[in-house]
């Protein structure tokens, strides 16, 4: 179900919120097998019975009033258990404090049932034919319905846990594709906001340049929903209309213009350029036009930077944390897994001895200069927009563009095809995430008609 339609049977005293955690409980035994949850929060029936109280006495903290959520487990919760990145060298690591969007999913009256398991680091840890969904502590997240299918990116658990019904929303986090590729896989939405609009306080880093958290969910208007409570200036300025996802998200856009990328030399199947053809369809039916550009390199290759602010991002994180793990840098962490080798080395640990090996240093005159090059080669996104007049840029495919320049970005599924997962993933300019939300919504609309 729906966060809409669960809101609305709690309005309606339907159900509770101590029931909507207990059914949460009992997908997550029957789906064990699937390994989407590290963990379970000894507190989430706890809050639910705080919540539905509030309720009974006429408090509604928000649209996330008693409605079970889990967050992806590199995401702080001090709640006595650990966030382990789906490490064993954090095995020992209970937060010392919320992160702060943790305090706000709890301030708005979201409950978090427990903590999604992940891709190790984030899906950054070995370029040794690591699996997506892999990691020493909690070991293999599975697809939701064909374990044949790679789970794809480092918010799998995330992702499958909504696919499975265990909750109706998550929390993932992207750096470079770790929200669009497993919502995409698990045919799920998930949104990537524009980079800063969401906290990075409290949630384990790869980069501080292009990491964000973002809500995974069966819908957009969940997705406005959730995002309402996650940006930093909705939060912050609740009385301003202005900045709320849902208000206007119904209304439909005057006639837009949307670019289709097609990049050059890749041979597109029928089943891709029938997706393609279905989407122009839509939009045209919503009274937007539709242009075809090519671009000629899709690649775009970030880790010679990631590299360099993962050693610094994750060093300094772990003196933020100082006291709460034996682990106090990227080195600690190398040696313990060398100590460790059998159960933390199946796939090896090149992505962090090549991070260890770098300077580690954000004012290093290379990191600058390649950090630089790197920023003019994604803004072709945001520049091909401004220069065709375009409200967003699609493709059946996910590309590195958006997470480097820190463009909005969200995975709307199409269907599995000849059983292959297939999406359209649409891309807004910065800070045009109500836009984006906007048209999509409308969009996810026009596929059900």
């Amino acid at each position: 179900m729906t966060i809409k339609e669960l809101k609305q049977q709690l309005e309606k005293g339907q159900i509770t919120s101590v029931k909507l955690v207990e059914q949460a409980l009992k997908t997550h035994e029957k789906t064990l097998d699937k390994n989407a949850i590290a963990v379970i929060s000894p507190f989430a029936l706890f809050h639910a019975m705080r919540l539905d109280e509030e309720r009974r006495s006429g408090i509604i903290r928000g649209p996330l009033h008693g409605i079970p959520i889990v967050i992806k487990d590199n995401i702080l919760y001090r709640d006595g258990t650990p966030t382990t990145a789906n490490s064993y060298a954090l095995h020992d690591f209970i937060p010392p404090f919320d992160a702060t969007i943790v305090k706000q999913l709890i301030d708005a009256g979201a409950v978090i049932l427990g903590k999604a398991n992940l891709s190790e680091w984030a899906y950054f840890m070995s370029y040794d034919d690591m699996p997506s969904g892999f990691g020493s502590m909690y070991g293999q997240v599975k697809h939701p319905f064909d374990e044949s299918i790679d789970p794809y990116g480092s918010s799998t658990g995330s992702a499958v846990a909504v696919k499975l019904g265990i909750t109706s929303a998550s929390i993932g986090t992207e750096t470079n594709g770790s929200l669009m590729a497993p919502a995409y896989q698990c045919q799920i939405v998930s949104f990537k906001p524009t980079f800063g609009r969401v906290s990075q306080h409290g949630i384990i880093p790869i980069s501080p340049t292009q990491d964000t958290a973002g809500p995974m969910a069966n819908t957009v208007y969940d997705c406005a929903l959730m995002m309402n409570v996650l940006d930093h200036q909705t939060f912050n300025k609740k009385d301003d209309p202005t900045l709320d996802y849902v208000t206007n998200i119904e209304e439909p856009l005057g006639a837009s213009k949307i670019g289709f990328i097609f990049i050059k030399g890749h041979a597109y199947l029928e089943d891709e350029l029938q997706i393609i053809n279905r989407a122009k369809s839509r939009l045209t039916s919503l009274g937007h036009t539709t242009v075809d550009i090519e671009i000629e390199n899709a690649h775009l290759n970030n880790d010679p930077t990631l590299l360099i602010e993962f050693k610094y991002a994750l060093n300094q994180f772990f003196k933020d944390v100082n006291g709460s793990t034996k682990m106090t840098s990227l080195s600690d962490v190398i040696q313990f897994n060398l100590k460790n080798e059998r159960r933390c080395l199946t796939f090896g640990q090149s992505i962090l001895i090549a991070s260890e090996e770098t300077s580690g240093d954000l004012n290093d005159e290379d990191y600058l200069e390649k950090r630089k090059t790197l920023l003019e080669e994604a803004s072709w996104f945001e520049k091909t927009m401004e220069k065709e007049g375009l409200i967003a840029l699609t493709a059946p495919v996910w590309l590195g563009f958006a997470p480097i320049y820190g463009n909005p970005s969200i995975c709307i599924p199409e269907g599995v095809f000849h059983g292959k997962p297939k999406a359209m993933v649409f891309v807004g300019k910065k800070h045009d995430d109500h836009q984006l939300l906007q048209l999509t919504y409308h969009y996810e609309n026009q596929m059900k008609r």
